[in-house]
Protein backbone atom coordinates (compact mmCIF):
# COMPACT_ATOMS: atom_id res chain seq x y z
CA UNK A 1 0.00 0.00 0.00
CA UNK A 2 1.55 3.45 -1.24
CA UNK A 3 1.84 5.93 1.75
CA UNK A 4 -0.98 8.95 1.44
CA UNK A 5 1.80 11.42 1.54
CA UNK A 6 3.45 10.22 -2.46
CA UNK A 7 -0.27 10.95 -3.57
CA UNK A 8 0.34 14.88 -3.22
CA UNK A 9 3.65 14.50 -4.66
CA UNK A 10 2.47 14.78 -8.51
CA UNK A 11 0.96 18.53 -7.85
CA UNK A 12 4.41 19.83 -6.08
CA UNK A 13 6.13 18.35 -8.65
CA UNK A 14 4.11 19.89 -11.67
CA UNK A 15 3.64 23.56 -10.13
CA UNK A 16 7.54 23.81 -10.77
CA UNK A 17 7.80 22.66 -14.23
CA UNK A 18 5.93 20.33 -16.94
CA UNK A 19 8.96 19.88 -18.96
CA UNK A 20 8.37 16.19 -17.83
CA UNK A 21 4.89 16.07 -15.88
CA UNK A 22 4.51 13.74 -12.98
CA UNK A 23 1.03 11.34 -13.59
CA UNK A 24 -0.49 9.23 -11.47
CA UNK A 25 0.64 5.73 -12.05
CA UNK A 26 2.22 2.40 -11.00
CA UNK A 27 5.62 3.20 -12.36
CA UNK A 28 4.92 6.79 -11.10
CA UNK A 29 4.97 5.12 -7.28
CA UNK A 30 7.65 2.61 -7.91
CA UNK A 31 10.13 5.99 -8.81
CA UNK A 32 9.15 8.17 -6.34
CA UNK A 33 9.38 5.78 -3.29
CA UNK A 34 12.55 4.50 -4.46
CA UNK A 35 14.30 8.34 -4.09
CA UNK A 36 11.73 10.06 -1.35
CA UNK A 37 11.74 8.04 2.17
CA UNK A 38 8.15 9.49 3.09
CA UNK A 39 9.78 11.84 5.60
CA UNK A 40 10.81 13.27 2.87
CA UNK A 41 8.14 13.71 0.47
CA UNK A 42 6.69 15.85 3.03
CA UNK A 43 8.82 17.73 3.24
CA UNK A 44 9.38 18.46 -0.42
CA UNK A 45 5.32 18.43 -0.55
CA UNK A 46 5.73 21.40 1.96
CA UNK A 47 8.05 23.41 0.69
CA UNK A 48 6.47 26.68 -0.82
CA UNK A 49 7.54 27.67 -4.66
CA UNK A 50 10.50 29.30 -5.37
CA UNK A 51 13.37 29.77 -2.17
CA UNK A 52 12.17 29.29 1.30
CA UNK A 53 13.59 29.57 4.73
CA UNK A 54 13.60 26.53 6.95
CA UNK A 55 11.55 28.15 9.29
CA UNK A 56 8.79 28.69 6.25
CA UNK A 57 9.17 25.11 5.29
CA UNK A 58 8.69 24.28 9.59
CA UNK A 59 5.85 26.22 9.56
CA UNK A 60 3.98 24.29 6.49
CA UNK A 61 4.84 21.13 8.36
CA UNK A 62 4.32 22.32 12.19
CA UNK A 63 7.49 21.44 12.50
CA UNK A 64 9.70 23.00 15.79
CA UNK A 65 12.98 20.53 15.41
CA UNK A 66 14.14 23.52 12.85
CA UNK A 67 18.02 21.40 13.07
CA UNK A 68 16.44 18.26 12.37
CA UNK A 69 14.86 20.04 9.37
CA UNK A 70 17.95 21.36 8.03
CA UNK A 71 19.80 18.11 7.87
CA UNK A 72 16.75 16.35 6.27
CA UNK A 73 17.01 19.34 4.00
CA UNK A 74 20.94 18.53 3.14
CA UNK A 75 20.63 14.91 2.85
CA UNK A 76 17.60 16.11 0.16
CA UNK A 77 20.31 18.16 -1.10
CA UNK A 78 23.03 15.28 -1.08
CA UNK A 79 20.16 12.83 -3.29
CA UNK A 80 18.99 15.98 -5.80
CA UNK A 81 15.82 16.02 -4.68
CA UNK A 82 16.31 19.88 -4.11
CA UNK A 83 18.94 22.91 -4.21
CA UNK A 84 20.43 24.70 -0.87
CA UNK A 85 21.67 28.59 -2.17
CA UNK A 86 23.47 30.68 -0.26
CA UNK A 87 21.65 34.33 -0.12
CA UNK A 88 24.32 36.48 2.22
CA UNK A 89 25.14 33.29 4.57
CA UNK A 90 21.97 32.18 5.34
CA UNK A 91 20.60 29.04 3.49
CA UNK A 92 17.37 29.26 0.83
CA UNK A 93 15.74 25.93 0.17
CA UNK A 94 14.41 25.33 -3.39
CA UNK A 95 12.04 22.39 -4.55
CA UNK A 96 13.57 20.71 -7.74
CA UNK A 97 11.04 19.48 -10.77
CA UNK A 98 11.85 16.31 -12.81
CA UNK A 99 13.56 18.20 -15.60
CA UNK A 100 15.49 19.61 -15.51
CA UNK A 101 16.34 19.10 -11.55
CA UNK A 102 15.59 15.63 -10.38
CA UNK A 103 16.04 13.25 -13.16
CA UNK A 104 19.36 14.42 -14.31
CA UNK A 105 20.67 14.75 -10.44
CA UNK A 106 20.35 11.03 -10.39
CA UNK A 107 22.49 9.96 -13.37
CA UNK A 108 24.73 12.62 -13.44
CA UNK A 109 27.34 11.41 -11.51
CA UNK A 110 27.88 8.65 -14.18
CA UNK A 111 28.22 5.69 -11.46
CA UNK A 112 27.76 2.28 -12.45
CA UNK A 113 25.74 0.08 -10.11
CA UNK A 114 23.07 -1.82 -8.96
CA UNK A 115 21.29 1.25 -7.55
CA UNK A 116 21.66 3.74 -10.61
CA UNK A 117 20.90 0.49 -12.66
CA UNK A 118 17.85 -0.07 -10.83
CA UNK A 119 16.78 4.08 -11.17
CA UNK A 120 17.21 3.55 -15.17
CA UNK A 121 15.10 1.19 -15.23
CA UNK A 122 12.55 3.04 -13.14
CA UNK A 123 12.52 6.38 -15.44
CA UNK A 124 12.35 3.84 -18.24
CA UNK A 125 9.21 2.15 -16.93
CA UNK A 126 7.87 5.88 -16.04
CA UNK A 127 8.49 7.44 -19.13
CA UNK A 128 6.84 4.98 -21.52
CA UNK A 129 3.56 4.52 -18.64
CA UNK A 130 3.62 8.36 -18.65
CA UNK A 131 3.42 8.74 -22.42
CA UNK A 132 1.04 6.43 -22.71
CA UNK A 133 -1.34 7.59 -19.98
CA UNK A 134 -1.38 11.09 -21.84
CA UNK A 135 -1.86 9.67 -24.88
CA UNK A 136 -5.44 7.65 -23.62
CA UNK A 137 -6.63 10.44 -21.09
CA UNK A 138 -8.54 13.77 -22.39
CA UNK A 139 -8.23 15.71 -20.29
CA UNK A 140 -4.01 14.84 -19.07
CA UNK A 141 -4.90 13.48 -15.07
CA UNK A 142 -2.68 15.99 -13.45
CA UNK A 143 -2.30 18.02 -10.30
CA UNK A 144 -0.87 21.73 -9.98
CA UNK A 145 -1.27 22.69 -6.46
CA UNK A 146 1.58 22.77 -4.26
CA UNK A 147 1.91 25.12 -0.78
CA UNK A 148 2.97 28.65 -1.13
CA UNK A 149 1.57 31.92 -2.84
CA UNK A 150 0.00 32.42 -6.07
CA UNK A 151 1.84 35.12 -8.04
CA UNK A 152 0.13 36.03 -11.16
CA UNK A 153 2.71 36.75 -14.00
CA UNK A 154 2.83 38.61 -17.26
CA UNK A 155 4.92 36.57 -19.14
CA UNK A 156 4.59 32.81 -21.30
CA UNK A 157 5.82 30.40 -19.12
CA UNK A 158 7.80 27.96 -21.69
CA UNK A 159 9.19 25.01 -21.07
CA UNK A 160 10.81 24.03 -24.63
CA UNK A 161 14.44 23.14 -24.86
CA UNK A 162 16.52 26.15 -26.75
CA UNK A 163 18.50 24.87 -29.48
CA UNK A 164 21.61 26.84 -29.41
CA UNK A 165 24.58 26.98 -32.05
CA UNK A 166 28.42 26.91 -31.26
CA UNK A 167 28.89 30.77 -31.53
CA UNK A 168 26.20 31.90 -29.74
CA UNK A 169 26.75 28.68 -26.99
CA UNK A 170 30.75 29.88 -26.87
CA UNK A 171 29.42 33.82 -26.06
CA UNK A 172 27.07 32.43 -23.25
CA UNK A 173 29.84 30.34 -21.76
CA UNK A 174 32.50 33.02 -22.43
CA UNK A 175 29.85 35.06 -19.81
CA UNK A 176 29.47 32.72 -17.73
CA UNK A 177 31.29 32.38 -13.97
CA UNK A 178 30.82 29.07 -13.20
CA UNK A 179 30.29 25.88 -15.37
CA UNK A 180 30.38 22.49 -14.29
CA UNK A 181 30.27 18.74 -16.32
CA UNK A 182 28.59 16.29 -15.92
CA UNK A 183 27.50 12.28 -17.39
CA UNK A 184 24.86 12.76 -20.02
CA UNK A 185 22.26 11.49 -18.71
CA UNK A 186 20.62 9.83 -21.81
CA UNK A 187 23.67 8.19 -22.67
CA UNK A 188 24.31 6.90 -19.54
CA UNK A 189 21.30 5.57 -18.70
CA UNK A 190 20.83 3.95 -22.00
CA UNK A 191 24.29 2.66 -21.40
CA UNK A 192 23.40 1.26 -17.99
CA UNK A 193 20.12 -0.24 -19.72
CA UNK A 194 22.57 -2.33 -22.04
CA UNK A 195 22.82 0.14 -25.19
CA UNK A 196 25.56 2.10 -24.82
CA UNK A 197 26.25 5.08 -27.85
CA UNK A 198 29.52 5.82 -29.86
CA UNK A 199 29.02 9.56 -28.65
CA UNK A 200 30.83 11.00 -25.97
CA UNK A 201 29.25 11.44 -22.93
CA UNK A 202 31.23 13.03 -20.30
CA UNK A 203 29.62 16.93 -21.58
CA UNK A 204 26.36 17.61 -20.03
CA UNK A 205 26.49 20.52 -18.24
CA UNK A 206 25.25 23.12 -15.70
CA UNK A 207 25.76 26.89 -15.98
CA UNK A 208 25.80 29.67 -13.28
CA UNK A 209 25.25 29.54 -9.27
CA UNK A 210 23.14 25.76 -10.13
CA UNK A 211 26.55 24.85 -11.49
CA UNK A 212 28.29 25.63 -8.49
CA UNK A 213 25.76 23.78 -6.36
CA UNK A 214 25.94 20.77 -8.65
CA UNK A 215 30.20 20.61 -8.24
CA UNK A 216 30.01 21.15 -4.21
CA UNK A 217 27.16 18.12 -4.16
CA UNK A 218 29.57 15.58 -5.92
CA UNK A 219 27.21 15.54 -9.01
CA UNK A 220 29.20 17.60 -11.71
CA UNK A 221 33.04 18.72 -11.93
CA UNK A 222 34.26 22.03 -12.51
CA UNK A 223 35.16 23.56 -16.15
CA UNK A 224 36.95 26.55 -16.98
CA UNK A 225 35.61 28.71 -20.30
CA UNK A 226 37.90 27.30 -21.99
CA UNK A 227 37.78 23.74 -21.10
CA UNK A 228 34.15 24.12 -21.60
CA UNK A 229 34.55 25.49 -25.14
CA UNK A 230 37.00 21.98 -25.86
CA UNK A 231 33.69 19.87 -24.54
CA UNK A 232 31.44 21.70 -27.13
CA UNK A 233 33.94 21.72 -29.47
CA UNK A 234 33.82 17.77 -28.98
CA UNK A 235 30.09 17.77 -29.30
CA UNK A 236 30.31 19.24 -32.43
CA UNK A 237 32.84 17.14 -34.43
CA UNK A 238 30.46 14.22 -32.92
CA UNK A 239 26.91 15.93 -34.69
CA UNK A 240 25.45 16.42 -31.21
CA UNK A 241 22.95 19.28 -30.61
CA UNK A 242 23.59 21.84 -28.09
CA UNK A 243 19.93 22.48 -26.42
CA UNK A 244 19.52 24.82 -22.64
CA UNK A 245 17.15 24.71 -20.82
CA UNK A 246 16.68 28.27 -19.91
CA UNK A 247 13.02 28.00 -18.66
CA UNK A 248 12.29 31.42 -16.33
CA UNK A 249 12.71 29.65 -13.14
CA UNK A 250 15.87 28.73 -13.66
CA UNK A 251 15.85 25.83 -11.55
CA UNK A 252 19.00 24.54 -13.31
CA UNK A 253 20.55 25.86 -16.08
CA UNK A 254 21.05 22.68 -17.82
CA UNK A 255 22.98 22.72 -21.24
CA UNK A 256 22.65 19.05 -22.84
CA UNK A 257 24.45 17.87 -26.15
CA UNK A 258 22.04 15.23 -27.64
CA UNK A 259 21.76 13.36 -30.32
CA UNK A 260 18.38 11.52 -31.40
CA UNK A 261 19.39 7.58 -30.92
CA UNK A 262 19.60 7.88 -27.07
CA UNK A 263 17.81 11.87 -26.73
CA UNK A 264 14.28 11.08 -25.93
CA UNK A 265 13.00 15.02 -26.32
CA UNK A 266 15.09 15.60 -29.62
CA UNK A 267 13.99 12.20 -30.71
CA UNK A 268 10.71 13.30 -30.27
CA UNK A 269 11.38 16.77 -31.94
CA UNK A 270 12.67 14.52 -35.51
CA UNK A 271 9.64 12.79 -35.22
CA UNK A 272 7.53 15.94 -35.17
CA UNK A 273 6.02 17.10 -38.60
CA UNK A 274 7.08 20.79 -37.76
CA UNK A 275 10.97 20.80 -35.82
CA UNK A 276 10.96 24.43 -35.17
CA UNK A 277 8.08 24.73 -33.52
CA UNK A 278 8.43 21.67 -30.95
CA UNK A 279 11.85 23.55 -29.84
CA UNK A 280 12.90 27.28 -29.60
CA UNK A 281 14.77 27.51 -32.55
CA UNK A 282 16.33 31.10 -32.94
CA UNK A 283 18.21 30.14 -35.64
CA UNK A 284 17.35 29.13 -39.14
CA UNK A 285 20.70 27.85 -41.91
CA UNK A 286 20.95 29.18 -45.25
CA UNK A 287 22.77 28.13 -48.07
CA UNK A 288 24.87 30.04 -50.48
CA UNK A 289 24.70 27.94 -53.82
CA UNK A 290 28.06 29.98 -55.26
CA UNK A 291 29.97 28.22 -52.96
CA UNK A 292 28.19 24.73 -52.65
CA UNK A 293 30.28 22.29 -53.93
CA UNK A 294 27.55 19.60 -53.30
CA UNK A 295 29.76 17.11 -51.19
CA UNK A 296 26.47 16.46 -49.44
CA UNK A 297 28.46 16.33 -45.75
CA UNK A 298 25.96 18.17 -44.24
CA UNK A 299 23.18 16.07 -44.86
CA UNK A 300 23.62 12.36 -43.04
CA UNK A 301 24.64 15.47 -40.13
CA UNK A 302 20.97 16.62 -39.70
CA UNK A 303 18.94 14.86 -37.31
CA UNK A 304 15.87 16.55 -38.37
CA UNK A 305 16.48 15.50 -42.01
CA UNK A 306 16.10 19.01 -42.87
CA UNK A 307 18.86 18.83 -46.00
CA UNK A 308 18.17 16.65 -49.18
CA UNK A 309 19.51 17.59 -52.64
CA UNK A 310 17.18 18.23 -55.25
CA UNK A 311 18.21 18.15 -59.14
CA UNK A 312 22.31 18.49 -57.67
CA UNK A 313 21.57 21.26 -55.51
CA UNK A 314 21.34 21.14 -51.58
CA UNK A 315 17.91 22.39 -50.79
CA UNK A 316 16.98 23.59 -46.78
CA UNK A 317 13.32 22.73 -45.14
CA UNK A 318 12.99 25.51 -43.14
CA UNK A 319 10.10 23.53 -41.03
CA UNK A 320 12.51 21.06 -40.32
CA UNK A 321 15.69 23.08 -39.45
CA UNK A 322 16.23 23.67 -35.67
CA UNK A 323 18.96 26.10 -36.50
CA UNK A 324 21.34 23.85 -34.43
CA UNK A 325 24.83 24.53 -36.85
CA UNK A 326 25.90 21.14 -37.07
CA UNK A 327 26.01 21.73 -40.66
CA UNK A 328 27.59 24.70 -40.89
CA UNK A 329 30.24 23.29 -38.35
CA UNK A 330 30.40 20.31 -40.89
CA UNK A 331 30.40 21.88 -44.29
CA UNK A 332 34.14 22.01 -45.81
CA UNK A 333 33.25 24.71 -48.27
CA UNK A 334 31.89 27.47 -45.86
CA UNK A 335 28.71 27.38 -47.84
CA UNK A 336 26.07 27.65 -45.02
CA UNK A 337 25.74 30.08 -42.29
CA UNK A 338 23.05 31.20 -39.31
CA UNK A 339 20.38 33.97 -39.62
CA UNK A 340 18.52 34.33 -36.66
CA UNK A 341 14.94 33.86 -37.49
CA UNK A 342 12.28 37.14 -36.60
CA UNK A 343 10.59 35.34 -33.56
CA UNK A 344 13.76 34.39 -32.16
CA UNK A 345 13.43 36.67 -28.86
CA UNK A 346 13.72 34.49 -25.92
CA UNK A 347 17.04 35.51 -24.18
CA UNK A 348 19.82 33.34 -23.16
CA UNK A 349 21.07 33.73 -19.66
CA UNK A 350 22.85 32.13 -16.76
Amino acid sequence: MIDPIYEKLPGALNARSMAYPAVKCKEFYDLVTFLFTPEEAATFVAMPLGLATVEEIAENLSMKDLKKLAGQLETMADKGLIHIRDRSGKKLYEALPFVPGITEYQLMRGIVDERHKKIATLLRDYSKAMINTLMSTNPPPMEFHAPGKKVAVDREIEHKSTIVPFKELKDLIMDTEYISVGTCICRHQAALLGKPSDKPVNNCMVLGESAKFAAERGFTTRLTKEEAIKRIEEAEDAGLIHTFANSPDLYSNLLCNCYKDRCMIIKGVSKSPVPSLAVNARWVVQINEDDCTACEACIPRCQMDALKMVEGKLVRDEKRCIGCGICVWTCPADAMTLEQRPAAKIPLKS
